[in-house]
């Protein structure tokens, strides 16, 4: 399986508060993390750092037998596990109160991919030379565009455009969205935080990911069209493409 990952502060911030994770389970299953973190003074990173670690630890004992529905309770586990553990983190520590994060956590298997969703991290599938979005965002902006009090366009200008209602780490309950995707030989998973969705247009992805570029090369160049729009936020991508030997080499 190919694979690339890359993470950047972007060319406003002074921290990366996102956080990658791409790894295998004991068994060799390979599961994918990123986490977008939130709270100021470096409390964003450890949220997210936390997230991804503990997320690592709960999926260590996926083997490539689990089947689709024990697969889904797993990572739902995972995901409310890690939303225990920062929650009881900043109720311990008066400098991470408020810290949180976003989470997409990807197991892709032979035949399809289940991932498990909070907050404004994105996942895309490249399919035919067609990008599609796998996730709804956990934002404000995005109920206002569902109740038809705002346009696709006036969402992207909004003044409260990153404002996020869902989260892990910042309740002590968090409600995880979990999506189950086939996908088939050529695709590719693209899993992203907003410092590159927010920044580049989605044409522009779709237009790098159907290049003959190598994924490596494919993942810098997302990474350089974020940061000539600006780069205004951490950015961290994750690519995965379907060669069909999944089963074989992880």
């Amino acid at each position: 399986m190919e694979k690339a990952w890359l993470t950047h502060e972007g060319r406003v911030r002074e921290h990366n508060e996102d956080s990658v994770g791409l790894f295998q389970s004991d068994h060799g299953v390979p599961v994918a993390v990123l986490a977008d973190g939130m709270g100021g003074h470096q409390a964003g990173e450890v949220a997210s750092r936390t997230a991804v670690q503990v997320i690592r630890r709960e999926l260590s004992g996926l083997t490539p037998g689990t089947g689709t529905e024990e697969r889904r309770e797993r990572m739902l586990k995972a995901v409310t596990a890690a939303n225990r553990e920062i929650y009881e983190l900043a109720s311990r520590n008066k400098g991470y109160k408020g810290m949180g994060t976003t989470v997409i956590a990807a197991v892709p298997g032979k035949d399809e991919v289940t991932l498990a969703h909070v907050g404004d991290s994105r996942a895309y599938l490249l399919h035919e030379d067609g990008l599609y979005q796998l996730t709804e965002d956990h934002s404000l902006v995005n109920v206002l565009k569902q109740h038809g009090e705002i346009t696709e366009e006036e969402a992207r200008v909004h003044p409260q455009r990153n404002v996020i209602v869902r989260s892990v780490g910042t309740n002590e309950e968090v409600e995880t969205d979990l999506i189950v995707t086939p996908w088939y030989i050529g695709d590719i998973l693209l899993i992203c935080s907003d410092g590159l969705c927010d920044m580049v247009p989605v044409d522009v992805i779709g237009t790098i990911l159907t290049s003959p570029l190598p994924l490596r090369e494919q993942a810098n160049r997302l990474l350089e069209s974020a940061l000539e729009a600006g780069g205004k936020d951490n950015i961290s991508v994750i690519l995965i493409k379907n060669d069909g030997l999944i089963s074989k080499s992880d």
